[in-house]
């Protein structure tokens, strides 16, 4: 990290010194210059296993389906309904966010089985929990890890799901032709 910086700071400081001679943007290069070597600490200070020259911004990004990385001032973006009353103080964090809950496996809202898909991620040991609005923040010390396993746990999951999914759609079929041949049974 520390030459990608050395090399940031030169070419910046070139390029500022001609700024008004040269139609460079300097301010937007400083922004990107500024994302990549966030992008750089995630990987070589977090763990994180991703394209350092991927992240286009410091402030709030997403890094995959529903897994955002951001800023939390604690104000200006906050956490609806921390589960401790606590908000985060400036600080950037890796969330988890599922705002339709159970739906991530399947229109049926299988509350058990996402239930079982939260707490594994619970694992991972959270800053924050805000389980009125399915989501998890996690301090960059441990959003590496769930990072990187992130995406073979909701593969396994979404696998698991299948199977659930056609017991659920048995249970249901079953259920509906009961009410049909005993029509009193419905009431």
């Amino acid at each position: 990290m520390e030459n990608t910086k050395k090399a940031y700071k030169e070419i910046l400081k070139a390029l500022n010194k001609y700024k008004d001679d040269i139609v460079f943007d300097v301010s937007d290069l400083e922004s990107k210059a500024k994302n990549h070597l966030f992008g750089v600490e995630l990987v070589e200070k977090y763990g994180f296993d991703l394209d350092p020259k991927g992240i286009y911004s410091t402030d709030y990004q997403q890094l995959m389906e529903s897994m955002y990385i951001g800023f939390w001032d604690g104000e200006r973006r906050s956490i609806s309904w921390s589960e401790d009353g606590t908000q985060p103080k400036n600080e950037t964090l890796l969330c988890l966010e599922y705002p339709t809950g159970a739906c991530i496996f399947g229109g049926d809202y299988p509350t058990e089985f996402f239930q079982k898909f939260f707490l594994e991620l619970m694992t991972y040991n959270p800053k924050f929990i805000d389980s009125h609005n399915n989501a998890l923040y996690f301090s960059l010390e441990n959003a590496g890890k769930i990072h990187n396993d992130y995406r073979d746990i909701l593969n396994r999951y979404y696998d698991e799901n299948k199977e659930d999914l056609k017991q659920r759609k048995i249970k249901k079929l079953k259920d509906d032709l009961l009410k049909l041949e005993n029509p009193i049974c419905d009431k």
